[in-house]
């Protein structure tokens, strides 16, 4: 009887055991939850996770790329245009408010404008950034030419970012993913660590989501509007007007070159006054010589 109630005392000691330790290991296991599924959320932006958490990780990548799939034509493509042009027109003003009033029509906008003088003539150079519907980029780059204008040159380029979008599409979506994960945990945290844990992972998930966004913004407007620079070139010939008798002012004119030739021949006479008188000590006993010779040698024809 003894026995019995030993062996009986012996199992119920080994059930308490046992099951203290099935409470000991549930409470561990919910304090881990939130690092394995933590680890599960972001095992797809590259942070270290178990085999478990992986796994999770993934069916939330494959969802988010499923979903991506079908709000995204992957078949649609997303062309940014770009286009230069070189014109020669009559008149910069002109040309400048004509394509002001066309951009107005299409629904485009100028993004920068500047023109200045060049050369001696001062001919008005300048140039214009504008931006224009895609579906009006070929029609706008071909109207420019016109009879007053002259294309000079033109060129455009074109990127396709179709498969950068898709992927920014799936990364958006699997950010996404990751962030109403993180605030489910947020809410069902209790310690202070947790929450300020999930609070940094929560911040950095939302700023990647915000720069994917911005991106993807970018994309979208300069596929919807395409980017033209336009240099425009005055063609202007100067040709001189008729002078009025005012601006000719023969009278004064010939006024001037009278007194300017008086006095160039005042000049001359007094230029040789001075040479004569100041050379006159050699020139007079030269001149008495030469006339003495000049004497005797008459003399002697006439004998």
């Amino acid at each position: 009887m003894k026995k019995w109630v030993v062996f009986l005392s012996l199992c119920l000691m080994m059930g308490l055991y046992a099951c203290s330790n099935d409470s000991a290991n549930e409470s561990s296991e919910g304090e881990a939850e939130y690092d394995m599924a933590e680890e599960s959320s972001q095992s797809k932006e590259g942070f270290s996770q178990n085999n478990q958490s992986e796994q999770s990780t993934e069916e939330v990548a494959d969802e988010s790329e499923e979903k991506s799939a079908t709000d995204f034509d992957s078949t649609q493509q997303m062309i940014i245009y770009k286009g230069n042009i070189e014109v020669e027109v009559k008149d910069f003003g002109s040309m400048a408010s004509r394509i002001k009033q066309e951009l107005d029509q299409i629904g485009g906008y100028i993004v920068e404008s500047n023109q200045y003088l060049q050369g001696e003539h001062k001919k008005k150079e300048g140039y214009m950034v504008v931006r224009v519907p895609q579906d009006h980029f070929d029609s706008f780059m071909s109207g420019l030419e016109t009879d007053s204008s002259k294309i000079l040159s033109r060129s455009q380029q074109s990127e396709d970012v179709s498969e950068e979008y898709v992927d920014l599409v799936s990364r958006l979506k699997a950010k996404e993913a990751v962030e109403t994960r993180l605030l489910q945990f947020m809410e069902g945290a209790e310690k202070t660590e947790d929450l300020l844990r999930i609070s940094d992972d929560l911040s950095k998930v939302q700023e990647e989501i915000e720069q994917i966004k911005g991106r993807m913004n970018y994309l979208e407007n300069h596929v919807a509007f395409s980017t033209i620079h336009i240099n425009i070139t005055e063609r202007k010939v100067n040709v001189p007007n008729v002078q009025s008798q005012e601006d000719l002012n023969t009278l004064a004119k010939a006024k001037q070159l009278f007194m300017n030739t008086v006095n160039f021949l005042l000049s001359v006479a007094s230029s040789l006054l001075v040479l004569i008188v100041g050379l006159s000590p050699v020139l007079i006993p030269l001149l008495i010589i030469g006339v003495i010779i000049f004497i005797k040698l008459k003399r002697q024809k006439t004998n």
